[in-house]
């Protein structure tokens, strides 16, 4: 899969669930959204190695 987050592009060649992803890129799942070929996707949901993945950092103001 590939994986972009803040201007970097990681690649990996196996299938994962997406909290596995976030942990490998150490990567709190509190703050982090992740879409796979334009659909949010939860941390337990399988991500297909064939997929194209950005994770979005939540920020919020008040």
């Amino acid at each position: 899969m590939k994986v972009f987050y803040e201007f970097k592009t990681y690649e990996f060649d196996e299938s994962m669930r997406g909290y596995d992803l976030l942990r490998k890129l150490g990567l709190n799942p509190e703050e982090h959204l992740i879409i796979v070929d334009g659909e949010l996707y939860t941390e337990d949901r399988v991500i297909k190695k064939d997929k194209e993945v950005k994770i979005v950092k939540v920020t919020s103001s008040g």
